[in-house]
């Protein structure tokens, strides 16, 4: 009988720590905080993705007898990156806070003993470098402007919301959010666009596909109309270089030397992204790949010399409204452009468009607006492209 409650009791103890154990390796939600000035910067937990900050995100705390430190990045264009190397039960405290702009302050609960950071411009083995086939978007939509009422300069009422409401769509067409860099109003500034595009943009790999979006002013310099501006949130238009050049913004894209660039804008004069002046279209070269045809796709709302418009018929631009309709499944199959296969295609919302955006500006302001949309190769098969992601 001793022996016998000797083995009992041993098997309730053992019994009592393998559940224990199941338990501790099922694992236990947690949650991660990070804040920074300025907010925005993206936040990678051991190389996952999990949002921007100010961040609130869960994880997971798998039971581990050594206390694996894991591994917090935090990212954002024209800084460094910040590592930190922490343990589960030092995230689950308090918030890690610092200001980008001082790397060598962190500021956490003193009893938070991270290992020393390293900071660095990028890392060597960002897998975000390696990336084939993939897209990614700059999506600009600037209503409110710091110098509004100056040389003309006016607010708008829908442009911002032509932004938010594209990247919705995007995200619905099955993109990560973290390929998708939206910016509106006062954050739209020449110094973040210039960021975004001639520094964020650098992921993108000679395979891939980028996507700018903007919806908001243009104008013409008026001591030489063949320059042509998008005007920015802190664009005073008595001093155009305080925008952004159209051409400067091709120079930019084209610098990526990425295989394919689908230019979207609704804006006056965005015509000019097309023409570059006098020196016509040119074309990405030296991409080996042959799958997906080279070369670009303009859909903009205004030629050089004409004004893109917005109605509250439509909460949003006219070149927008149509856009959205098509990409959310309006073009697809459209005039037997291409099959209805769920998919729309560069060359079923080409249709699509040319058609519904006259036909609803007619409706409305009883004359008929028509986008300009062309490309940069004449190869038919830039028309397969598609904003959808598999």
């Amino acid at each position: 009988m001793t022996i016998h409650t000797t083995r009992a009791s041993t098997r309730i103890t053992n019994c009592f720590f393998l559940v224990l154990f199941t338990f501790s390796l099922a694992g236990c939600v947690h949650v991660l905080m990070v804040d920074t000035t300025p907010e925005g910067a993206e936040v990678y937990l051991d190389g996952e993705y999990k949002g921007e900050t100010p961040l609130r995100a869960n994880y997971d705390i798998v039971f581990d007898w050594r206390d694996t430190p894991r591994v917090v990045e935090i990212k954002m264009d024209g800084y460094k990156t910040k590592v930190i190397r922490t343990t589960d039960k030092n995230m689950d405290r308090n918030p890690f806070k610092f200001d980008l702009k001082s790397l060598n302050t962190i500021t956490n609960h003193p009893s938070q003993r991270p290992s020393p950071e390293t900071t660095y411009s990028k890392s060597p083995k960002d897998p975000t470098q390696n990336f084939v086939n993939k897209s990614w978007a700059v999506i600009i939509g600037i209503s409110q402007y710091q110098h509004a009422g100056k040389k003309g300069l006016t607010n708008l009422i829908f442009a911002d919301d032509d932004a938010k409401t594209f990247a919705r769509t995007l995200l619905k067409l099955g993109w990560s959010k973290s390929h998708i860099k939206l910016i509106t109003n006062e954050k739209a500034t020449q110094r973040n666009i210039m960021i975004k595009l001639e520094s964020w943009l650098t992921k993108a790999g000679p395979n891939d596909q980028i996507i700018l979006f903007w919806a908001g002013h243009g104008f013409p310099d008026p001591e030489d109309p063949e320059k042509v501006y998008f005007a920015c949130y802190d664009t005073d238009i008595s001093i155009p270089a305080t925008g952004y050049r159209m051409d400067k913004v091709r120079t930019a894209l084209e610098e990526r030397r990425t295989k394919n660039v689908i230019v979207l804008a609704d804006t006056c004069h965005a015509g000019k992204l097309i023409t570059r002046g006098e020196r016509g279209i040119s074309i990405v070269p030296n991409i080996k790949k042959k799958n997906i045809p080279k070369g670009w796709v303009f859909m903009v709302g205004a030629d050089t010399d004409r004004q893109a418009v917005e109605h509250s018929s439509w909460s949003n631009g006219a070149f927008t409204h149509s856009l959205i309709k098509g990409l959310s499944g309006k073009a697809d199959g459209f005039q037997s452009a291409g099959a209805k296969d769920g998919v729309v295609s560069m060359g079923e919302l080409k249709a699509y468009m040319n058609t519904a955006m006259p036909d609803e500006t007619q409706k409305v302001l009883g004359v008929a607006k028509r986008p300009v949309i062309t490309t940069s190769t004449g190869d038919p098969d830039i028309w397969n492209l598609t904003l959808h992601v598999k």
